[in-house]
């Protein structure tokens, strides 16, 4: 944490916020792009930020000021829906993209007129109403002493530090249960927040002193084929997606490689990975979301539909106010070989690596290349710097293999060799399978 520039980009946000010498504002400039836009949003379709947020600094009122609206009984199914919430990450990237709400510049953070007033602290154990609400319409529910708790509030996330105490975990297994859920927390006072791969870096992450909605039973997909664009419910984690996607379509989003992460959470925050100098970032694919607002109704957000909340949608992460329940994201043909380059050099290396490598990058970047290229520098005794190129041509692999060559022998000192393998091998070998983290079979 010492060589980042704010030991709170790594957990995203804590109470000191070093960096940013404690002040919110400042912290959330330094992740998005409009930070005035996404609060004036918020303030609009959330006022009583039932949806955990860091745009506004209050919570929920007690359930006298906000309207009881009764749970939805349980009779109704309705098709599965997906997608959920995490912090968004603030990355640049060097193809063209739509517009997003990632950090690209620095802005104001005007907020607009209307005004937030401050509310009591939430209560410290869960009310019988609020359990008798929750149970009345959603069939997995688990509260506070209940021998299942500690399983059921558990981050992905084992620091010692990440401790959850959420007042109810429900387990959804339609879009109807994500609205009972909603409206259960709206008319008791306390916020609601979503889950699907449980990977966050802070308790607030685990809704400490709310309703837990996971979100992991919804699995719903479907692709139209003529145009590639996939239909998904927010439970997926990434490696479901992949596997699904690939397996019955031959198509594939571009996303991260570790295969445990929940697909909403990389796509609402603008999640990148091997094929982002291809076809962009995670939200620069999706077309539409649908989601449950902060009243507990079904919406749906697109280029024409609810507008604002589709911008935020495509890079606010855990700040979108609202939980998504499907995702609408253009896919793309599946790469069919992978053609890798892997040069290694000691720690000592680093810095003179990290400077040709930069300064070759727009090259590189161009998607006519079709490759991928970064470095990894943990802790460990060398510093690795691999590159892949998808289903390239000879002459392609001929100019990658060069670029690469001329990179490592300006460096010097460093040992490279060539491979080619196919895609479930890569994502496999990045999700840790050499490591013993992940079962070496596609299924994984």
């Amino acid at each position: 944490e010492r060589h980042m520039p704010c030991k709170s980009f790594y957990n995203y946000m804590n109470g000191d916020m070093p960096c940013a010498n404690g002040d919110r504002d400042r912290w959330l400039n330094a992740f998005f792009s409009d930070v005035g836009r996404m609060q004036q949003i918020k303030a609009t379709a959330d006022p009583q930020n039932l949806f955990q947020s860091h745009l506004l600094p209050n919570r929920v009122p007690p359930s006298s000021q906000w309207p009881r609206v009764p749970a939805l009984a349980s009779s109704t199914t309705l098709a599965l829906g997906a997608t959920t919430t995490t912090t968004t990450t603030s990355t640049g990237r060097p193809v063209a993209v739509s517009t997003s709400v990632r950090k690209v510049s620095t802005t104001s953070i005007a907020t607009s007129e209307t005004t937030i007033t401050s509310t009591p602290a939430l209560s410290d154990s869960v009310s019988s109403d609020l359990e008798a609400c929750l149970r009345q319409a959603i069939s997995s529910v688990v509260v506070r002493g209940e021998s299942s708790y500690d399983e059921a509030r558990r981050c992905r996330n084992t620091r010692v530090d990440i401790v959850p105490t959420p007042l109810a975990v429900v387990r959804v297994s339609c879009e109807e249960e994500v609205q009972a859920a909603v409206r259960c927390a709206a008319a008791q006072g306390v916020q609601a927040c979503a889950r699907a791969g449980a990977h966050g870096f802070e308790n607030a992450a685990g809704c400490s002193g709310g309703v837990a909605i996971d979100l992991q039973d919804l699995q719903n997909l479907t692709v139209e084929s003529a145009s590639k664009v996939a239909h998904f419910g927010a439970g997926h984690t990434l490696g479901q997606l992949y596997y699904k996607l690939q397996t019955k379509y031959d198509l594939v989003v571009p996303g991260g490689a570790e295969s445990g992460v929940g697909a909403s959470g990389l796509f609402l925050g603008c999640g990148r990975g091997m094929l982002t100098q291809l076809h962009g970032l995670a939200c620069d694919t999706i077309r539409g979301v649908r989601y449950v607002d902060a009243r507990g109704e079904l919406q749906d957000a697109n280029a024409d539909t609810n507008p604002d909340m589709f911008w935020m949608a495509k890079g606010g992460g855990g700040e979108f106010p609202g939980i998504v329940t499907e995702f609408t994201v253009q896919a793309f043909t599946a790469p069919h070989s992978l053609y890798a380059r892997d040069c290694t050099f000691p720690p000592e290396k680093a810095k003179a690596l990290i400077k040709t490598w930069v300064s070759h990058l727009p090259e590189m970047s161009d998607p006519v290349h079709q490759m991928f290229t970064h470095i990894t520098m943990w802790n460990s005794m060398y510093v690795n710097f691999p590159s892949l190129c998808f289903d390239c041509s000879p002459e392609q692999i001929e100019w990658f293999e060069a670029k690469v060559n001329e990179i490592a022998d300006a460096v010097g000192g460093g040992t490279c060799h060539s491979f080619g393998h196919g895609w479930f091998d890569q994502l496999l070998f990045e999700a840790g399978r050499d490591r013993g983290v992940i079962e070496n079979k596609a299924e994984a």
